[in-house]
């Protein structure tokens, strides 16, 4: 079975940032064949390209993705939609010419005149595997750009199922957590990246953790890769495409709670 992981970004040029890792599993074992930045697999840099060119992969993909985005947002910033479906249709019309200050800042006026406690909301999920809320400072470029020009188009086509919101079918896409995965494995989960102390052995303590547990198998060059690959990126796509698989082997039984209406996060 065919699976990917797709370590995103919504900077301006995510080219050199957006990192996948394509593989398969057999029920025993993931082995990740390549490894690549969106700039190696594309040919392209700047946002609109870039994930104009991973929409399109993800169109044909077969079975299932896992992509370190939110899916949708707390259930008290919704409208009175019934499905996650309707959610995702909302939300791409309503900030459909918006950037991501500007969505951040109606999300937190929504927050504000809401019955809930907080300025930046989470989710269930969220909650559920320490994740940060889907706008917050750190996140809220990817929700914007993820939501708005990958999975929204996608779904709507019915190119894809998002489980377990949606029945899972021939090509799936999941959300997925890396810090939460290797939290779930117990292993190292921060200060891995951008020249951090010690960060090159914690990367190499990450592969060793994941070629154990899943058990994980990597082609040659890749293990290289993603330990030299300073950003952390390469690792974090592996680490997603670890995720994926263990949904896939749970057959995307969610192991903790989420709202119907605001998505699941995969760990």
């Amino acid at each position: 079975m065919e699976i990917r992981g797709v370590d995103f970004s919504g900077a301006a040029e995510p080219g050199d940032d957006i990192w996948i890792a394509e593989g398969a599993w057999n029920g025993d074992l993931l082995t990740v064949r390549r490894c690549r930045s969106a700039t190696e697999a594309f040919g392209v840099t700047e946002r609109t390209a870039v994930l104009n060119r991973l929409r399109t992969s993800l169109e044909t993909a077969p079975r299932t993705t896992g992509l370190d985005f939110s899916f949708g947002l707390p259930d008290a910033l919704l409208p009175d939609c019934e499905t996650w479906c309707e959610t995702i249709e909302w939300f791409e019309a309503t900030f459909a010419a918006a950037s991501a200050d500007e969505m951040r800042e109606e999300l937190k006026r929504k927050a504000r005149v809401s019955d809930a406690d907080g300025v930046e909301l989470k989710r269930r999920t969220d909650d559920a595997v320490g994740a940060n809320s889907p706008y917050s400072f750190i996140t809220y470029y990817q929700t914007l750009y993820g939501i708005r020009e990958v999975v929204a188009p996608l779904v709507a086509d019915g190119r894809v199922a998002v489980p377990p919101m949606q029945p899972a079918g021939e090509r799936n896409l999941v959300e997925i957590y890396p810090a939460g995965t290797l939290r779930r494995l117990g292993t190292v989960d921060e200060t891995y990246k951008d020249g951090a102390a010690d960060a090159r052995q914690r990367r190499e303590t990450i592969l060793n953790a994941l070629v154990e547990s899943t058990p994980l198998e990597l082609a040659d060059g890749i293990r290289a890769r993603a330990v030299d690959e300073t950003g952390g990126d390469a690792l974090d796509s592996i680490v997603a495409a670890v995720a994926t698989a263990r949904a896939v082997r749970r057959d995307f039984d969610p192991d903790g709670g989420y709202g119907e209406r605001e998505g699941c996060i995969f760990v």
